[in-house]
């Protein structure tokens, strides 16, 4: 299986590559900050691809990081619940049950 990953994942590349090399036109670029006249295109997609990568590689580990955050948070809840119950199935049963029959005889 990890083979057919590897293989998949080195044809879907070598098909982006043969796609970004088809398109070899010159664009002009108009970012906020900056004018670029002569750009290739493949080089806007590679770099368009670039940021969503990044985009969405940083929003999973966030949200890995709060997901774990949360589980930690849940085992020590559940950690302290467990104590308590362990406590409380552990207190003396007959602690009360003859101090009311010692004033009947």
């Amino acid at each position: 299986m990890k083979l057919f990953k590897i293989f998949s994942g080195l044809l879907v590349l070598v098909l982006i590559l043969i796609f970004l090399l088809k398109n070899t036109e010159e664009v002009a670029i108009d970012l906020i900050f900056a004018r670029y006249d002569q750009v290739k295109i493949a080089f806007v997609m590679v770099g368009a691809l670039a940021v969503g990568i990044l985009t969405g590689y940083g929003v999973a580990v966030i949200s890995i990081i709060s997901a774990k955050s949360e589980i930690r948070s849940f085992k020590l809840k559940n950690r302290r619940l467990s104590d308590e119950l362990n406590d409380l199935r552990n207190v003396a049963i007959d602690e009360g049950i003859y101090d009311n029959d010692v004033g009947e005889d």
